[in-house]
């Protein structure tokens, strides 16, 4: 064997022991991110009130009082929406009542097999919200891709409807083309970090990721709330039940412009400084209302109710005072 192949052989075999490595690393990731999501299901108690909604269990979680309520609607994928707008609910206690809800599949909400349409989701959010005894009118916050709930909620039920927040919704014309694909993707990589114990031995070297805000939410939390907040994290990314409501984007939106014009309930659209392309699509935002505002909040980030929260605090006190 002359020394040409020695030296080839020997890279193969260090080639083969990188590789057994990273597999046994890998499989010793996978395993201990079961073991410690079994661990921390003593933690994930339920800081809120659960009700039976479209046959399977919904949670919602109220905060304040008032004559009007504040409903929250997280947008894809975010594990929880109690640790996700807690910082936001704590601020509006004492003016208003706030309330927050997972939806099928997330946090402490009950996994379902009923297709994940838009009226779906409207219908099951209205009936958790009568259940629940909270008092309309409401003022609808979502984030992100919630925008379309909000605004399909008002079109079936506009007398229940005082306004809209928009925190840095998409409008229904974008959505209706926005590539599933790519949001499928994302999703399936961001489950091959939890799965494999990535995301969680990062996170345990102080890298906190920036997928679903998580980098933003954990430093601010208090540390009882940032318990809650990782576990639901560790538990929830890149969440499989998170494939049926992406699967049904683009018809979603079709159906929220097929329905039509809000007319004259408040839309007020705050936007992340995200280029172009984004501001654009907020600028969308303005056609749904006859009372309809817009403003780019710049140096703030996708999840702006973190990065922004005062600010977001205040225009939403605009609503309830108007």
């Amino acid at each position: 064997m002359d020394g040409v192949e020695k030296s080839i052989n020997k890279r193969k075999l260090r080639i083969k022991k990188v590789i057994i490595f990273i597999i046994i690393m890998l499989l010793t990731g996978a395993v201990g991110q079961r073991i410690m999501v079994e661990k921390e299901t003593n933690i994930l108690v339920p800081q809120g009130e659960v009700f039976d909604i479209n046959n399977h269990n919904m949670y919602i979680h109220s905060a304040g009082s008032g004559r009007n309520t504040v409903v929250f609607v997280a947008g894809s994928g975010t594990p929880s929406s109690f640790t996700d707008f807690y910082g936001i609910q704590m601020k509006l206690q004492p003016y208003v009542r706030t309330v927050s809800f997972d939806n099928a599949g997330f946090g402490w909400s009950e996994k379902t097999d009923i297709p994940r349409t838009i009226d779906v989701l409207v219908d099951e959010l209205h009936e958790l919200l009568e259940k629940s005894a909270q008092s309309s009118p409401y003022i609808l916050v979502g984030h992100s891709l919630a925008s379309l709930e909000v605004i399909r909620f008002a079109q079936k039920y506009p007398a229940e409807v005082k306004g809209i927040v928009l925190l840095d919704g998409g409008s229904p014309e974008f959505y209706a083309n926005d590539s599933e694909i790519k949001s499928y993707m994302l999703n399936r990589f961001s489950a091959g970090l939890r799965v494999t114990g990535i995301a969680r031995t990062i996170g345990n070297l102080g890298i906190k990721l920036p997928l679903l805000g998580e980098n933003l939410r954990y430093n601010v939390l208090p540390d009882d709330i940032k318990k809650i907040d990782i576990a639901m994290y560790y538990k929830y990314l890149g969440n499989t039940s998170n494939l049926e409501y992406i699967k049904n984007i683009n018809e979603n939106a079709r159906e929220v412009m097929k329905n039509g014009h809000l007319y004259n309930i408040p839309l007020v659209a705050i936007s992340s400084d995200s280029g172009e392309d984004w501001e654009k699509t907020q600028q969308e935002l303005l056609r749904w209302s006859n009372y309809s505002s817009q403003e780019t909040l710049y140096n703030s980030s996708h999840y702006i109710h973190w990065t922004n929260t005062d600010y977001i605090v205040e225009k939403i006190k605009g609503l309830i005072d108007e």
